[in-house]
């Protein structure tokens, strides 16, 4: 609406996507942002309501663009800066920093699956899981098994909430009666939190770089 208000179906050909690319591009939009868009304006297009006639995606017509995937990593003596790195105790900095550790250790994990990490997912000295992000995805559901070494021992009984309730949520950040939409906002402000004070450590310790949560998970796979 904002490119063109009252749009029919029509309206959308070749012609009309490219002018609304070169568009997006010029108000700041990502490559990525217009992928997404565009996909979910494709998806439309191959419903059965739409004649097929009117389809403008495809070879010799308009191709959705993809950026391409820029993997962040730090080295391993970057990683052992953080690791050694000392912050006030007590602190969101030192809270984050525990956190990345945690997040790299565990086989790269994001912020979703460890705030949904329950205590029945300990057994002997492996943590097991099915990532979120594919949990409805495949008929066969993948386990990812992380060998729990002593650091990610010491940050479990540092930050865990215990309980004798296996199914209780191993951290403090989410309750079994909060909705989807709660449980989403939680998991976006835990992830701002981190990345806002790993950004800090990485500035003290001269990293030039903005440490985010997406750099434990390629650092993790990149240094394996």
């Amino acid at each position: 609406e904002s490119f063109k208000k009252d749009v029919s179906v029509a309206d959308i050909d070749v012609n009309f996507l490219k002018r609304y690319e070169r568009w997006m591009l010029d108000n700041g939009r990502s490559v990525t942002t217009i992928g997404i868009y565009l996909r979910n304006l494709r998806a439309l297009f191959n419903s059965k309501e739409i004649d097929p006639k009117l389809y403008p995606f495809g070879d010799g017509k308009y191709e959705i663009p993809t950026a391409r995937n820029v993997k962040k990593a730090l080295s391993l003596e970057e990683i052992a800066l953080i690791y050694n790195f000392e912050a006030d105790p007590n602190t969101w900095m030192e809270t984050a920093r525990d956190y990345w550790i945690f997040l790299y250790l565990a086989n790269g994990m994001n912020v979703k699956d460890f705030t949904l990490l329950r205590w029945k997912d300990i057994k002997n000295n492996t943590l097991s899981y099915v990532r979120a992000k594919t949990k409805n995805t495949r008929k066969t559901q993948k386990v990812i098994t992380v060998d729990l070494k002593p650091q990610l021992k010491e940050i479990i009984q540092k930050y865990g909430k215990h309980s004798l309730n296996q199914n209780d949520y191993i951290f403090p950040h989410l309750t079994h009666d909060m909705t989807p939409e709660r449980e989403r906002a939680v998991q976006q402000q835990l992830t701002q939190m981190i990345n806002k004070y790993m950004k800090q450590i990485g500035r003290v310790l001269g990293i030039n770089k903005d440490i985010t949560t997406y750099y434990a998970r390629h650092s993790f796979a990149t240094i394996m």
